[in-house]
């Protein structure tokens, strides 16, 4: 009956939580409760938890009330599919508190509907931001930017895998004493007892008593290992991906035909980073997903930013930290672009690519001189579309006047003021999801801690991420970085691995109709910023009114 409950939910793109699991079965009659919640929710949610569950049985129970819903995020997605599919006009409460730090907690409130007139951007010339008095200090250490290599040729796709396989067994070597004694596939014999090997990921299969059955290739040939189900290291197994690069330990099977798996060995980063600090007391903002030209382009929440970042908005506090900012970071998608998907032409209110970024370029004009302005490109922008993705053409950078933009490619490595940065846009968040069961796009940062586990950022070949085949692999990870930012998924998200801050930078972008269609209901209009020198992240809303 569980398998039956689990495959209704998820024909209708729903996951559910061990804890909302538990609760139908609990039920009299676990089917008939679970048809009459997916026939009486007209939006269902990414993520099926108790507490949504508990939410729906008091709304059924009385219908006047509102569903009780304690979660921020989850209470902010309900507003938004109350304004879109509950025919009562609903009104937002009212709050009584002014917001004294730039907060942790994500606002619960939905974004107001109705028109506003456009701010009027101002500087104020009594403010003097912090920023100001420290110079600008940035190090380009990894962008494919006038480096590309490739021509789509067969020696070109051998480079790029020669290059990923060395590179991750270096890593693996040095830090994984449980691969001393490494050997190579072809030299695998019957007098071999226990067995150490590093290669490629070729193939992933379960079998029909449910074991993992793994191609594994080095480059001397390659083998078999299967993982037991009943074993321990099953559960890594089923966190593996087609093309990444990983160690194995094990015995050989008593016919020789294979390798009974004792354990998966990811090159991961060290237990413990050492945190570089900036020197000064700045900060640094992370803006991804503007998607100027598109018709959901949230110009009123925009608006809100670019006056507190002129320091004429917020309480002192708030003004404090918008003078501190000394760089903002934009991974990529900060245009809407034409034809990305079909029907765009729908959805926008600039129609040339050209305009777009003018308008962008207008926008960023009213950022403040002082602060640098690091910007990439993602799927939606005017490059190609195959990762690693060089900058922008010149034609588009020189719409940009002014001295304080640094344009970088798709991925990007970079330290600002000593702090190092691993910037990179997110499509491959997808494959990511779509491959691991356990992960769901929705939440980006434990995708980007597998990502950092596995060393790479797009390790599967043929998924979401269009990968060029470099003779460098610029998609790995070879540098533990202070800070790993993404965006695409459009949520705001702040985590930290092993001493790494994890940001997923939100998006200012409401929900687009695809979306809809997708049931996906974005996090938008919220900044993360990282103090550089204390290493201590935080947000800021705009999705609200001051």
């Amino acid at each position: 009956m569980q398998t039956d409950i689990l495959k209704k939910f998820s024909e209708h793109g729903t996951f559910i939580q061990p804890d909302a699991l538990d609760h139908i079965m609990a039920q009299e009659q676990p089917e008939d409760y679970t048809t009459h919640y997916l026939s009486t929710n007209k939006q269902l949610p990414l993520i099926l938890t108790k507490k949504e569950l508990l939410s729906y049985e008091k709304k059924e129970h009385s219908k006047d009330q509102e569903p009780l819903i304690t979660n921020p995020a989850k209470q902010a997605q309900h507003h938004i599919l109350k304004q879109l599919y509950d025919p009562k006009p609903t009104h937002p409460e009212e709050e009584t508190q002014e917001q004294e730090d730039i907060g942790t907690e994500l606002n619960s409130r939905e974004h107001k509907t109705e028109e506003e007139p456009t701010i009027d951007i101002k500087k104020v010339h009594s403010w003097h931001p912090a920023a100001k008095d420290y110079t600008s200090d940035v190090k380009i250490l990894k962008d494919i930017t006038g480096k590309s290599t490739c021509q789509g040729k067969t020696e070109d796709f051998k480079k790029l895998f020669q290059h990923r396989y060395e590179t991750i067994t270096a890593l693996l070597k040095k830090q994984r004493r449980e691969l001393g004694n490494l050997i190579s596939i072809n030299r695998i014999n019957d007098s071999t007892t226990d067995l150490c090997l590093i290669g490629i990921v070729n193939e992933i299969k379960t079998t029909k008593n449910g074991h993992k059955r793994i191609e594994l290739e080095d480059e001397t040939g390659s083998t078999t290992i299967m993982v037991l189900k009943d074993h321990d290291v099953y559960d890594k197994a089923t966190l593996l991906m087609n093309d990444e690069v990983i160690g194995i330990t094990g015995t050989l099977s008593k016919n020789g035909d294979l390798i009974i798996a004792k354990n998966i060995i990811y090159p991961d980063i060290k237990m413990h980073n050492e945190r570089n600090s900036a020197y000064d007391p700045v900060f640094a903002a992370f803006a991804s997903d503007i998607h100027v030209g598109s018709n959901a382009f949230m110009q009123d929440q925009w608006n809100a930013f670019l006056k507190w970042i002129n320091g004429d908005l917020g309480n002192s506090r708030q003004r404090e930290v918008a003078g501190r900012i000394k760089y903002l970071i934009l991974p990529g998608d900060v245009v809407d672009g034409i034809g990305i998907y079909p029907g765009q032409e729908d959805d926008l209110t600039i129609a040339n690519l050209t305009k777009q970024y003018e308008e962008l370029a207008t926008q960023l004009q009213q950022i403040p001189d002082h602060i640098t302005i690091i910007m990439q490109p993602g799927n939606h922008d005017a490059v190609r579309p195959a990762e690693p993705q060089p900058t922008f053409s010149k034609d588009i950078r020189e719409l940009f006047t002014g001295g304080h933009y640094l344009f970088l490619g798709n991925p990007s490595t970079f330290t600002v003021h000593d702090v190092e940065i691993l910037s990179y846009h997110g499509v491959s968040l997808l494959d990511f999801a779509t491959n691991i069961q356990t992960l769901n796009y929705n939440q980006p940062t434990p995708i980007m801690k597998h990502m950092l586990q596995k060393r790479h950022l797009a390790p599967a070949y043929g998924g979401y991420t269009p990968l060029a085949p470099e003779h460098i692999d610029y998609m790995i990870i070879d540098r533990s970085p202070d800070i790993f930012v993404t965006g695409h998924v459009h949520i705001t998200s702040i985590e930290n691995y092993r001493g790494v801050n994890l940001i997923n930078a939100s998006a200012w972008q409401s929900q687009t109709e695809y979306q809809k269609m997708m049931n996906f209901v974005p996090d938008p209009a919220k900044l993360p910023i990282v103090d550089l020198k204390s290493g201590i992240p935080s947000i800021m809303d705009f999705s609200k009114p001051f």
